[in-house]
């Protein structure tokens, strides 16, 4: 005779305090041909990682994302050169700085600078996500207990554990294909918190 089991999904979730911004950063240049734009592109992004790294940004913290080229047209579909673009990811850990990188970057090559995200994040989620999930399992063991006792049962052993889910919550800034801020503008960054989130389908054994 087969197992009566009960199988259940729990969800969990754990405020945490971020300690870090993502700043997705890009430059885009346009020419007349593609090696005239990669350059152009190339000497954008070099400078912004310059201005980055003088504000104390340790190597660690700054990686290329991508690159790309594509062609422009004007407004008849006829092409008329290219368009290069570079990303840069800068982990900034110091929250009251954002707005003094963003600045600098600014300042040194102007509306050539876009800022696709800044985004508030945790540099060690670990302890927020344990937490979740002990909150998805203590969920999902009270579902069990409830359907349990509705059929006549009592909640035996664990079969099965299968996380389906843990992942951030995340309600930071988000700008996409912002222009950049001229040199008197600020953009003050408040911490708040985080929800990270865990979801766990459980089995048990019904008796």
């Amino acid at each position: 005779m087969p197992k009566r089991t009960v199988t259940v999904i729990g969800t969990g979730r754990a405020a945490v305090s971020p300690d870090v911004v993502r700043l997705d950063l890009r430059i885009g240049h346009d020419a007349q041909d593609v090696a005239a734009a990669l350059t152009g592109a190339s000497k954008g992004i070099t400078a912004v990682g310059r201005v980055v790294r003088d504000q104390g940004v340790p190597d660690r913290d700054i990686r290329t994302l991508d690159a790309n080229v594509s062609q422009r047209y004007d407004n008849t579909g006829t092409p008329v050169g290219f368009t290069a673009q570079q990303r840069l990811g800068v982990t900034v850990r110091r929250l009251d700085q954002v707005g003094e990188i963003l600045e600098a970057a600014a300042s040194e090559v102007g509306n050539a600078l876009l800022v696709d995200q800044v985004r508030l994040d945790v540099d060690d989620r670990s302890d927020g996500l344990a937490r979740a999930r002990d909150a998805a399992f203590a969920e999902a063991r009270a579902k069990a207990e409830q359907y349990a006792a509705l059929s006549g049962s009592e909640v035996g052993t664990v079969l099965g554990v299968a996380e389906s889910g843990a992942a951030p919550i995340q309600p930071g800034r988000r700008m996409m294909a912002m222009a950049a801020m001229d040199s008197s503008a600020g953009m003050p960054v408040e911490g708040g918190d985080l929800e990270l989130t865990a979801s766990v389908t459980v089995t048990w054994e019904l008796r």
